[in-house]
């Protein structure tokens, strides 16, 4: 491996590229494509630092003191919650480290949902090609101020969803789901059990400004990108570079109003759902008297009251030659 101890001695290299690599992501899959992906990119571009990831948030340290030691190319390689940690690593005391710093994904998670969004795919040959094209575009990025367990406040950034109440609590349960059912298959075994013992709490939404009357809500998904739990394209109309964020916030459901009409949030056309309310927002406040479970890109993080707000278009990221440029606004 090499690691971020010998970055300060390739700085005067062309080649600024770093990668940051979760051998665990798609149940350790990832530990066996890294090497040819790595090896297929150094017979490009030469040879470049690296690292696994052991730990909680390491991504986020090892990012940051690469973009601190001049690399401008970070690629983050696994799934969801790595690229989430990659995110944050972008930033530091609240503020973007390099803004001219590009951000490579390769998608090896189970859900594989900022994949989705981004229209990257899962094959090694599609994102060595993404990476040297170099074809980019300027994303937005959500960020999240919530309360730790312990009480205290935190805040984190994420490129794709943060959502409260049943998500957050599938995702907590999606750990001690059978591996052999597969990403989309955990998650749909864990949102079932949520659904089963969630309890629907009151929340308070104020949405840029505007306090709506409190009411017992299922999800309050605030959506960067299209799609969560592995596959549920929550918010069908969100766009990753328009500056805002698309709030979804669904009523009380339980199982039986999921199998009837799950179906409809895989191909994102519930919005019409009586239960359903669609609004799109800069800043969105969520309180409640209960813990009400947060969570960002399928990782539980805290609990209410949380803040969800937008960076417009702050992070530049790669994106295979098929997916639109940026949006003249």
């Amino acid at each position: 491996m090499l690691s971020l101890n010998k970055l300060r001695l390739m700085n005067g290299s062309h080649c600024r590229l770093y990668a940051v690599v979760n051998p665990e992501a798609a149940l350790g899959k990832t530990r066996r494509l890294w090497p040819k992906l790595r090896e297929q990119l150094q017979d490009k571009i030469g040879p470049f630092p690296w690292d696994w990831t052991s730990a909680p948030m390491q991504a986020s340290t090892l990012v940051r003191s690469a973009l601190h030691m001049g690399r401008d190319l970070i690629v983050s390689v696994g799934g969801d919650g790595t690229h989430n940690e990659t995110v944050n690593g972008f930033f530091e005391d609240g503020r973007i480290l390099n803004p001219r710093a590009t951000l490579a994904i390769v998608s090896c998670g189970s859900g594989g949902d900022l994949s989705r969004s981004l229209g990257v795919t899962t094959q090694i040959t599609s994102a060595l090609g993404t990476i040297l094209s170099r074809r980019e575009r300027q994303v937005d990025v959500g960020r999240v101020k919530f309360t730790q367990v312990s009480g205290e406040l935190s805040e984190r950034f994420f490129l794709n969803i943060a959502s409260l109440g049943l998500p957050a609590l599938a995702c907590s349960l999606l750990s001690s789901q059978p591996r052999f059912l597969g990403g989309s298959g955990r998650f749909m075994l864990a949102t079932a059990r949520a659904l089963v013992t969630n309890r629907h709490e009151k929340v308070t939404l104020e949405i840029d400004g505007r306090e709506l009357p409190s009411q017992f809500v299922n999800t309050v998904a605030a959506a960067n990108g299209q799609f969560f739990g592995g596959g549920m394209r929550v918010a069908p109309h969100a766009e990753i570079d328009d500056g805002l964020l698309d709030v979804v916030v669904i009523g009380p459901v339980g199982i039986m109003d999921f199998l009837r009409w799950g179906h409809r949030l895989y191909r994102g056309k519930h919005l019409s759902h009586p239960r359903i309310q669609y609004y799109r927002a800069r800043t969105i406040h969520a309180f409640s008297r209960a813990p009400v479970p947060v969570e960002t890109d399928g990782e539980t993080i805290g609990t209410l009251p949380v803040t969800f707000t937008v960076r417009p278009r702050a992070i530049r990221v790669l994106v295979p030659s098929e997916y639109p440029a940026n949006n003249k606004r």
